[in-house]
């Protein structure tokens, strides 16, 4: 699957694009680059948080709408956005990697979300919860990568 990550200030060209999952905080919409875009947009909405109760928190079931929408579309191009692009989608496109592409490990994943956005920084708390949805050790393996 090719996959592109952005914020909302640095939208790419979006063309070849099949689908498209936008994050945002439960303040904002949907930007309005994506207005008019004829493709399939699965919307979350929560907050950047690693956990504080004041926020709207990323829970389990957000993961599994990222996964029935994956399932249902297939798209061999994926765009994934949050506000900065570095945490929320970073993660999630992380996510959409393990999906889509099983058959790469870890180490791959982690490897093609950099390679697509160098400055990731995936939000810890859907790291965690990705790894005790699939068994998977991503969490660990993002921590090896901010080291260098």
């Amino acid at each position: 699957m090719k996959l592109s990550i952005s914020g909302v200030h640095d939208f790419p060209e979006l063309t070849g694009v099949q689908a498209v999952i936008s994050i945002a905080d439960p303040v904002e919409g949907r930007p309005a680059v994506l207005n008019g875009l004829s493709v399939p947009i699965l919307d979350l909405v929560f907050h950047d948080t690693d956990g504080d109760p004041l926020d709207t928190l990323p829970e389990s079931w957000h993961l599994e709408r990222v996964q029935a929408f994956l399932a249902q579309h297939q798209p061999e191009c994926l765009h994934v956005h949050c506000y900065a692009g570095v945490s929320r989608s970073t993660a999630i496109a992380t996510f959409a990697l393990v999906c889509q592409s099983p058959e790469l490990n870890d180490q791959q994943i982690v490897h093609s979300v950099l390679a697509v956005r160098p400055m990731a920084v995936p939000n810890k708390l859907i790291l965690r919860q990705i790894d005790a949805l699939t068994g998977r050790k991503l969490s660990r393996v993002w921590r090896r990568a901010a080291r260098f």
